[in-house]
């Protein structure tokens, strides 16, 4: 029957039964490239959201040498729990704790005069469980539970070969953690 037609009617004639699958064909290619796209755009948010690289790094850093500290943890009332670590040469002890929200480089006028110093010895940890350590515990502000503390952990001390008569030794440590109930 096909050869018998000439010109655009031969062409028609036997384009006519495969062009309407070539176009379900294009169709399916076209939502097969586009889906596979949009799956690769979701998974990427998905990963953004449970990294949430947007959001400060947790951590506790000194500005001096000689100590360092483990990731801090702060409720949501304001109390710090962290261990700190005494890297100096000799022990020291710890007279005075203060957590501030104010970045200043100067030392607060409040802190948690200790009743007793806490004697940590070289290359040992220091541990505050909350009690020691409030957030502007002259402003008692509470924290929301998930939401981010930026501040200053101050510590107040003596090495243990200082005399008496010395005055404390004073150092500082940035410190940035999310708030739990």
């Amino acid at each position: 029957m096909f050869g018998k037609l000439r010109g655009q009617a031969a062409i028609e004639s036997s384009m006519g039964s495969t062009a309407r699958s070539l176009k379900g064909q294009a169709a399916m290619e076209y939502l097969m490239t586009y889906g596979w796209a949009l799956l690769v755009i979701v998974i990427v948010i998905a990963i953004l959201l449970i990294i949430n690289p947007f959001s400060a790094p947790q951590g506790c850093r000194f500005e001096q040498i000689g100590f360092t500290c483990g990731n801090p943890l702060i409720n949501s009332n304001g109390q710090l729990y962290l261990s700190v670590v005494n890297g100096n040469n000799n022990a020291i002890k710890v007279v005075k704790i203060a957590c501030t929200s104010d970045k200043s480089p100067a030392p607060p006028s409040f802190g948690a005069g200790l009743a007793t110093a806490i004697t940590v010895p070289r290359q040992g940890n220091l541990t505050l469980n909350g009690e020691q350590c409030k957030k502007d515990a002259s402003t008692n502000v509470a924290l929301a539970a998930g939401s981010e503390f930026s501040g200053k952990l101050w510590l107040w001390y003596q090495n243990d070969e200082d005399p008496a008569s010395y005055p404390n030794r004073t150092i500082s440590a940035n410190i940035v953690a999310k708030a739990v109930q």
